[in-house]
């Protein structure tokens, strides 16, 4: 292992603790938010006035600065797969909070995700690719990536509880998968100086979508289903990421042969089944300690 692969290793999974611990702190703090302020601008100015999500929010900029710092030493199809680790921290960081004991099946759960994340990494060796894309390139690819997120957040916006959090989740999944390929060039252009960085366009674009995703992620945390909230983020950022990595900045994959790529195929469903196993605990927990009961088609009630 190379002195930069180590780096970006040892960022992405800093960045992945801190992405865990932020996202606990502040969903706590946007479920408690009434439903007719989700997808409003409004809705960061009232989580603003409280210090808990403040706090989680200035975590979340550190985790962001630290998986920033992983992409420049590293491709986004290597990053971005570690950060399904924050389920991982979140299991424990939710299990430090609430005094509850880790169950059984959180902890198959995470062995599963654990080993399909490892078997990824021995299996696929990414590498190669520039750390920008041509314009020519964005400009087939973001209107797709574009229609996807609409798309997303037309179904969210007309559904509540579990669907609304599912559906906005993924709207800010894939918001923050273009967030982390605008990221890999802002930290280029970045180290060529202010002004250098402030000629091009990706700056602004990643300004752009990092305050859309932002916006997302919490109005998916407000519907008040974490389960729901985080597989959806957990799942759609690494995969928009990866996506774009290989379409756009042509990273490339050496998978050594068919054995290879069908070890690569079960580590992606096991990761995959280890996602989901671990949201579906996450939002079981959130009941168990008191918040917002999932809701029915009548809409979310309050826990009292």
């Amino acid at each position: 292992m190379t002195t930069r692969v180590a780096a970006s290793l040892i960022l992405a999974l800093a960045a992945a603790f801190l992405f865990a611990l932020s996202n606990v702190l502040e969903q706590r703090e946007a479920e408690l938010i009434p439903d007719d302020q989700a997808l409003r601008p409004g809705l960061v100015a009232q989580l603003a006035r409280r210090p808990w999500w403040l706090a989680g929010f200035g975590i979340d900029v550190s985790g962001y600065a630290c998986q920033a710092a992983a992409l420049a030493f590293g491709s986004l199809v290597f990053v971005q797969p570690l950060l399904v680790t924050g389920l991982l921290f979140a299991l424990v960081l939710r299990a430090a909070i609430t005094g509850q004991p880790l169950r059984r099946r959180d902890l198959l759960g995470a062995l599963v995700l654990a080993a399909g994340l490892a078997l990824f990494m021995l299996g696929v060796s990414p590498h190669g690719g520039s750390v920008a894309a041509p314009l020519g390139d964005w400009v087939i690819a973001a209107p797709i990536i574009l229609a996807a997120v609409v798309v997303c957040f037309a179904v969210g916006a007309h559904r509540t509880g579990p669907p609304r959090a599912l559906f906005l989740g993924l709207a800010a999944g894939i918001t923050f998968g273009l967030s982390a390929a605008f990221t890999k060039t802002f930290v280029h252009l970045l180290g060529h100086g202010v002004l250098f960085m402030l000629g091009h366009w990706e700056p602004y674009a990643l300004a752009v979508t990092s305050i859309a995703g932002l916006m997302l992620a919490q109005s998916s945390f407000q519907a008040g289903s974490l389960g729901a909230s985080v597989a959806a983020l957990q799942i759609a950022e690494p995969v928009v990421a990866a996506v774009i990595g290989i379409a756009l900045f042509h990273e490339q994959i050496d998978t050594h042969g068919v054995g290879y790529q069908l070890g690569g195929i079960v580590a992606l469903v096991a990761m995959f089944i280890g996602v989901v196993a671990l949201s579906r605990s996450a939002g079981e927990a959130t009941l168990e300690d008191g918040s917002r009961v999932e809701p029915t088609s009548a809409g979310p009630t309050p826990a009292a």
